[in-house]
């Protein structure tokens, strides 16, 4: 009977019998010309790759892209990183899935995170954005959602419950933002901020591998989410036109730039400050994950990152500094006080991200 080996828990030369969702496969020819497939396999701790050396042609009519294959295999380290060598494969009838097995959960808890927003809607002074905010969390379905939904199909907070804590963080930097620049309208960055993601509710579905719904592709979560809040403003009574137009603006806008989705560029000062923000959470929560996928690598670098168009540098942990280097005088004896580290460690005049 199969014992399902979760990624995380692979061990170098162990064999194993268990399942994972196809991610991706790949059909090659070695440099003899013998056929192999590359296959990418996940569950909801992570991913791995697999190669299959024998009757690599056969066994790729068997199977697609999301299908769930139970897969016999020694797990080998190749070039630093685990992969599985498979010598047998075959698909899982959908019927015996667990999804909870495959699509990957966020660390925090959905409900303490829901409470985090409610507390925050509960400082809104402005009436009308108070409405609208408690008119949102008063839905049950919407609720639930929020509690469930990833952030994106990928790069950032693409895991169940990814949504909700995207939009806690930014919400409560908006917060920090607001006290540094009192010059912010506190209570219109506070409802942007929980509302401006809400159309990623319809834009993806998530049963057992996160994907774009039909909506999704056609309108985009921007469009989707502006169309909600509009709903929803309309069921109000007296809700003024101007903040309705300021409120959607920020959400228009809050992906910045046009090449990134934008409908609109951001034309307000408050909008300037929700895509700044959206952005920075975003990338911390990719660059945080990156690095955590790539901990056990002995490598200083990441492998080359092409969303950044350059390696990321991991650090040196002082278990990891060479004898000689540990033993140095301190920096501020060998070097004059103009020195800089980034100088010696990649060179003045090298740009190794080309």
């Amino acid at each position: 009977m199969e014992k399902k080996r979760f990624v995380k828990e692979l061990i170098e030369n162990e064999s194993l019998l268990s399942s994972f969702l196809v991610k991706a496969k790949t059909l090659g020819n070695t440099r003899s010309g013998s056929p192999f497939l590359k296959i990418r396999l996940t569950d909801r701790t992570g991913e791995t790759e697999g190669r299959i050396w024998e009757r690599a042609r056969e066994l790729d009519d068997d199977f697609s892209v999301n299908d769930v294959v139970r897969v016999q295999a020694r797990v080998e380290r190749y070039q630093g990183k685990l992969q599985l060598n498979i010598s047998g494969l075959e698909r899982v009838d959908p019927a015996e899935v667990d999804p909870a097995l495959f699509i990957p959960t966020g660390p925090e808890d959905p409900d303490r995170l829901l409470q985090q927003l409610k507390d925050l809607t509960a400082k809104v002074q402005n009436s009308h954005l108070k409405r609208l905010l408690q008119a949102f969390f008063s839905d049950s379905s919407f609720v639930q959602q929020m509690k469930q939904a990833p952030a994106a199909k990928s790069i950032h907070h693409a895991y169940l419950g990814g949504l909700l804590e995207h939009t806690v963080s930014v919400t409560r930097l908006l917060g920090r933002i607001c006290d540094h620049y009192p010059r912010l309208d506190r209570d219109l960055l506070i409802t942007a901020g929980i509302l401006h993601d809400i159309g990623k509710l319809e834009e993806f579905s998530y049963q057992l591998y996160i994907d774009y719904t039909d909506a999704g592709r056609l309108l985009g979560h921007v469009v989707l989410g502006v169309q909600r809040v509009q709903e929803k403003i309309n069921s109000l009574e007296g809700f003024p036109l101007e903040l309705s137009l300021t409120l959607q603006h920020l959400m228009v806008s809050h992906h910045g730039e046009y090449e990134f989705g934008a409908p609109k560029r951001p034309k307000t000062i408050e909008a300037f400050a929700l895509h700044y923000v959206d952005d920075l959470d975003a990338r911390m929560n990719h660059l945080t994950s990156l690095l955590e996928a790539e901990k056990e690598s002995p490598s200083h670098w990441t492998a080359f990152q092409r969303i950044y168009d350059r390696y990321v540098f991991k650090g040196v942990s002082e278990e990891k500094v060479p004898l000689q280097l540990q033993n140095e005088e301190s920096k501020d004896d060998a070097e004059p006080e103009n020195y800089n580290f980034f100088d010696k460690l990649v060179g003045s005049t090298n740009r190794e991200d080309n």
